[in-house]
């Protein structure tokens, strides 16, 4: 099983960058662990990151789960109604 810590702000500047490492990270895993402890704060693209991860591992073969997933993004998850997908 492979572990990942995302860091800082997810954001629309950001998350297309690490789009890249974290599909490239999901074709190279069966298992991975996403940490989100050391995000300090997360957008509706940081959800969009999360939710298009979840189908990329699905098509990928990959059991992919969050941890650690911050208040803001948990706020955005319930609004959005995606909380039980996301485990949040």
């Amino acid at each position: 099983m492979s572990r990942w810590e995302l860091k800082g702000v997810l954001n629309l500047s950001t998350v297309p960058d690490i789009w890249q490492d974290l599909a490239a990270k999901i074709h190279r895993s069966k298992q991975l662990t996403v940490s989100l402890a050391g995000v300090k704060s997360a957008s509706s693209a940081a959800l969009a990151l999360l939710l298009q991860g979840l189908d990329e591992a699905r098509d990928a073969g990959c059991e992919l789960h969050y941890e650690q997933i911050p208040a803001d993004l948990r706020a955005l998850t319930q609004v959005s109604n995606v909380q039980e997908i996301l485990g949040a």
